[in-house]
């Protein structure tokens, strides 16, 4: 009897190191993918982490200086650091860059750049790069067919953005980007109860009215409606343009892009009455 309990005692204690641990969810969901869901720590401090500097003292201001665009950081610290991944990291970590991908598209990797600096930032840069980062967020699930989680980031975003009184200063960067993120969020919606209320046989009024808003169902998750093309405008320049291929007239609308620096974000700390 002895026996026969060490013996299950053993095989109890074997099975134990293959039970799961839960895991910390994650911030971008896959392609049709429900509610977005928080995670505590930032994606880039835990990759690193394997990698991290020998140097913890001096990652610690190259991030702090970093966030707040102090661009004398680089040309005192390299020398000191004496590696080419770390001096990357410097660079790849600033305000420029998070605009850059955004700008081009890269809306993860934007997000990871982005909550990096976030988490040091001062209010109202804190705000400021909040919103930047569910804006990305929200483009990501738009084009992985998450087009309830890409309403929902866009329109928290957008919130954020008009905490900020940006309208005051309508020659900001970052009064052009609220302007371009509300009406591309007035053109996910309209497109989504267009789709929502017509079909091959009938097409409803979207009245306002709880039973309309109903027909959005679960908003055609996992069907590729919108595409990002690149159109030409008068001048000749490039566009990025939001594309809702489920129509059979072009609808189309510009997708937002920032046109700040950092220094901008620095002058926005300075000067903006934060309400």
């Amino acid at each position: 009897m002895a026996h026969s309990h060490s013996a299950a005692s053993l095989h109890a204690a074997r099975l134990l190191p293959q039970q799961r641990t839960p895991t910390a969810p994650r911030t971008l969901l896959p392609a049709g993918g429900g509610l977005l869901l928080r995670r505590p720590h930032p994606p880039l401090h835990q990759q690193r982490r394997s990698r991290s500097s020998s140097r913890p003292d001096l990652r610690c201001r190259r991030r702090l200086l970093t966030a707040r665009g102090d661009y004398d950081f680089y040309e005192n610290y390299a020398d000191e650091e004496g590696d080419e991944e770390e001096e990357s990291e410097v660079i790849g970590g600033s305000f420029d860059a998070a605009v850059a991908l955004f700008n081009g598209g890269e809306f993860h990797a934007c997000h990871d750049v982005v909550e990096e600096l976030w988490y040091t930032a001062e209010e109202p840069t804190r705000t400021l790069l909040h919103a930047i980062l569910q804006c990305a967020v929200a483009f990501h699930h738009l084009f992985n067919q998450n087009h309830r989680g890409a309403m929902m980031e866009l329109g928290e975003g957008l919130c954020k953005l008009r905490k900020l009184r940006l309208d005051d200063d309508t020659t900001s960067p970052f009064s052009r980007f609220q302007e371009e993120v509300a009406a591309a969020l007035n053109f996910i919606y309209r497109t989504q109860k267009e789709l929502a209320a017509c079909t091959d046989d009938l097409c409803l009024t979207m009245d306002g009215s709880a039973t309309s808003y109903q027909l959005l169902g679960n908003f055609a998750a996992g069907q590729k409606l919108y595409r990002l093309e690149t159109t030409t405008s008068a001048d000749g320049d490039g566009v990025p343009t939001i594309i809702f291929s489920a129509s059979s007239r072009l609808v189309r609308v510009k997708l937002p892009t920032l046109s700040a620096t950092e220094h901008h974000l620095a002058a926005l700390q300075c000067t903006s009455e934060y309400i």
